[in-house]
């Protein structure tokens, strides 16, 4: 793309972006090799008249479960008036490998090798990859003569070097969590945190910078505790209620723009998965997980959460509690550096305590010793070796490699 002789471009057919990201794409120039920029709908105008040097050579589709059925008899169209030196290659990005019809509008593309897939998690391209290996092993010829075995599916995983990240003092309370993703019971585990919160605060409410509930609605921060109270933060979008005793313990952020979207969630100490079902684990990915990485925010997560979105399988970036803790538990425990309270606990009235289970113990010292503060150096170091993985997947694209 930064060939002296011959320079790209990256031409942009889009809606004007929401939230203030035009802000974004400027700050942290984005759009390096500048060419048209466009509302969506002239796209297929361009596609066809701009014929220099051969025309367009490669159509990045954000969203593919929306963008490859809006755009797909154009597409048809556009490739069947080029000729054979001169036909186009279609880059799909993919997030969740039940979106889509894949089956309908794939085929098409696949035959004349011309689309690849960009998942944004590897357990996503894992599941894309299943799929297509399955039906090319399929009878049914409109399967296995699509052609779905040599469709590549790489991973790229979108994070961007936000500037200006805060410096946080490092030793230092943990306060502030955040849970990111539009306020749905389906998407995030609310429920049930506001639960766990709710019984851990009437059990120790000193812990986590509160006074007893007693005859009030809602907990009342005590700001005269060594550790400044605790606070949930939910930043999404769309609706969720509250319990009334945790009114002045979880703040609600909706809509917000892109810069104060970063800056509120830069500035917390820890970020949530809180994944309320499995499919975050088998077929689709959040980008809540990208989003932590990229603000240089820990995720507290399990082993299975490291595992199925490879790239955060690092100690240098997440804080890591055996399955048998809760989030809640983890977080009581970071906060006051002491995991005795759930080393004590039986909840399975077996008559032997978490802390006689050797492995269940081990993982709960093992995550205390590491801490949940993660140093600037520790940062760069994964961000140096994430930018080398997205590097060479943007190469084999450009390079045309399978």
């Amino acid at each position: 793309m930064d060939s002296q002789d011959a320079p790209g471009q990256i031409h942009v057919f889009a809606q004007p972006f929401p939230y203030g990201f035009q802000e974004v794409v400027d700050d942290l120039h984005l759009w390096k090799h500048q060419g048209v920029r466009a509302e969506h709908e002239t796209f297929i105008n361009f596609l066809n008249s701009e014929t220099g040097d051969g025309g367009v050579d490669l159509i990045v589709l954000g969203t593919c479960q929306y963008d490859l059925p809006y755009w797909y008899d154009a597409l048809k169209d556009a490739w069947n008036r080029r000729d054979a030196d001169h036909k186009f290659k279609i880059v799909c990005y993919v997030h969740n490998a039940k979106d889509m019809e894949w089956d309908r509008w794939i085929p098409y593309w696949a035959q004349r090798n011309a689309i690849r897939l960009l998942a944004i998690g590897s357990h996503v391209a894992k599941a894309f990859q299943d799929k297509f290996a399955e039906a090319a092993d399929s009878r049914d010829p409109h399967l296995f003569a699509a052609d779905f075995e040599h469709v590549s599916v790489d991973v790229h995983i979108p994070v961007l070097d936000i500037p200006n990240l805060p410096a946080k003092e490092a030793p230092r309370h943990l306060v502030r969590a955040v849970i990111q993703g539009k306020f749905e019971i389906e998407r995030r585990d609310y429920v049930r945190i506001f639960q766990e919160l709710i019984e851990s605060l009437n059990e120790d409410p000193a812990a986590w910078g509160y006074y007893p509930l007693e005859s009030r609605t809602a907990f009342e921060p005590n700001h005269d505790s060594p550790i400044p109270p605790f606070q949930l933060l939910l930043v999404g979008s769309q609706y969720l209620g509250v319990p009334d005793e945790l009114a002045n313990v979880v703040v609600i952020y909706r809509d917000l723009p892109y810069m104060e979207f970063y800056d509120l969630i830069a500035n917390s100490d820890i970020v949530l998965p809180a994944f309320a079902d499995n499919s975050y684990y088998e077929f689709r990915a959040s980008s809540t997980v990208a989003l932590a990485t990229e603000l240089n925010v820990p995720m507290l997560v399990t082993n299975r959460t490291r595992h199925t979105y490879g790239f955060i399988d690092d100690d240098r970036i997440v804080v890591t509690r055996p399955a048998a803790m809760s989030e809640v538990q983890a977080l009581k425990a970071l906060r006051m550096g002491d995991a005795s309270f759930f080393f004590a606990s039986d909840p399975a009235g077996t008559g032997m305590t978490m802390g006689e289970i050797p492995a269940v113990r081990a993982g709960v010292e093992q995550m205390m010793r590491n801490g949940w503060v993660k140093s600037k150096s520790e940062w760069e170091e994964w961000r140096e070796w994430l930018r080398q993985q997205n590097t060479q997947v943007a190469e084999r694209i450009l390079r045309d490699i399978p």
